[in-house]
């Protein structure tokens, strides 16, 4: 039976609609942000793993969220209702997370992270799919709207961590149980957003649609490219800065640093980016993402560090926004959600897996001066994305 038109949500005003996804925002940001900076510090203090074993652990969330990513938000293109999908993956990564808990071996971890993994990262591109669809229905700026979830990410991490310096890193694991909770309760006031009928069991699923669509391939890679550049940032910058002198709180006042000129640009410069094509967008923060590396391969001097690090607004947030507007002009409207779950696990899982092991290696070799292959990463970004500019 052939794909029938989506029937509008109801009951989902612009005020609804913006509360239901900014709680969810909030909530789920907040989880990301405890997770990513003091998780590592749990399974270390209170768990006893040393730091390649962690390393290993949170290795199989990347692999396991590049996987299942794009098959549960081809769900949603296929079945609708992303509320429903986003409270079942909220509830699952609450249960999977509780089991770390159990985990005292390096195994018995590794299949809870991997666990983890494929529930809790696909619920934001299945989000960030739906959002963008509500703000052009309702009225909002989708961009402000992200806002809450970056301001959530930036609060949670300086709160919790006075809290867990006083309290110490077994807090750690209560604080992630209680977020994710809020988050799975949050789910649920999502706007349910349309449902379409099942495809026909000829029609061609979504992910085989999209990977035979060149532009979207190249808006993939592209994407990865950029994205990934940031990966040597993540990992080791705190590393290389405080090799050369530069105190943990300078540094963590850097990584705030980033947050803010994100935060700045999505509420700030809304007028500005709506009259901008995707692929400027994502030039942009190729561009952006080019200069920051080189700056970090060059120097260690904190004023230009300080200086340089607001070029996350473009290595980042344009990026982000560039390649959610991309899928929202050269994607059908029934691929869009599975589309944005590939951008995630392009971005997030392969470019930045890719990006790490060379940035590493590099380090290892030279120092500072992997930033130079960073630089190189997010070129051959650039030159993609000139490449895919040329697609109508």
């Amino acid at each position: 039976m052939p794909r029938v038109p989506a029937v509008p949500a109801v009951g989902t005003g612009r005020r609804a609609a913006w509360l239901g996804y900014a709680g969810f925002y909030l909530c789920s940001f907040a989880v990301l942000g405890v997770y990513l900076q003091f998780l590592p510090v749990w399974l270390h203090v209170e768990q006893g793993f040393d730091e390649k074993h962690i390393a290993v652990i949170l290795s199989a969330q990347t692999i396991s969220r590049t996987i299942a990513g794009p098959l549960w938000s081809q769900r949603v293109d296929q079945f609708g209702d992303p509320r429903r999908i986003l409270g079942w993956l909220a509830a699952g990564a609450l249960l999977a997370f509780t089991l770390f808990a159990l985990a005292s071996t390096l195994l018995s971890a590794f299949a809870v992270a991997f666990l983890f993994g494929c529930l809790y990262p696909p619920m934001h591109p299945i989000a960030d799919a739906a959002a963008v669809r509500a703000a052009a229905a309702a009225g909002f700026s989708f961009g402000r709207l992200r806002v809450v979830g970056s301001g959530s990410f930036l609060v949670v991490i300086l709160l919790a961590g006075l809290w867990i310096e006083r309290a110490g890193a077994g807090l750690v694991f209560p604080i992630l149980v209680a977020l994710l909770s809020a988050t799975a309760v949050a789910a649920w006031f999502v706007p349910r957003g349309e449902r379409v009928r099942p495809a026909a069991p000829g029609e061609r699923a979504p992910l085989a649609a999209l990977f035979r669509s060149g532009p979207f391939v190249l808006l993939l890679v592209a994407a990865a490219m950029i994205q990934g550049s940031h990966a040597a940032y993540y990992q080791l910058s705190t590393v290389h800065w405080t090799a050369h002198g530069i105190e943990e709180g300078a540094a963590a006042a850097l990584w705030a640093e980033g947050v803010l000129a994100e935060i700045a640009l999505l509420f700030g410069a809304q007028r500005l980016l709506g009259r901008l094509r995707p692929t400027t967008l994502l030039s942009l923060g190729a561009l952006g993402a080019a200069v920051r590396w080189s700056i970090l391969a060059s120097t260690t001097s904190l004023p230009v560090l300080f200086a340089s690090n607001w070029l996350h607004a473009l290595s980042f947030a344009a990026t982000y926004l560039g390649a959610i507007r991309a899928v929202e002009k050269r994607v059908p409207v029934g691929r869009r959600a599975t589309a944005q779950g590939l951008v995630g696990a392009a971005t997030s899982g392969g470019g930045m897996v890719l990006g790490g092991l060379v940035g590493g290696y590099a380090y290892d070799a030279c120092g500072g001066g992997a930033f130079w292959f960073m630089a190189g990463f997010a070129g051959l970004g650039f030159g993609l994305v000139l490449w895919l500019r040329g697609y109508r």
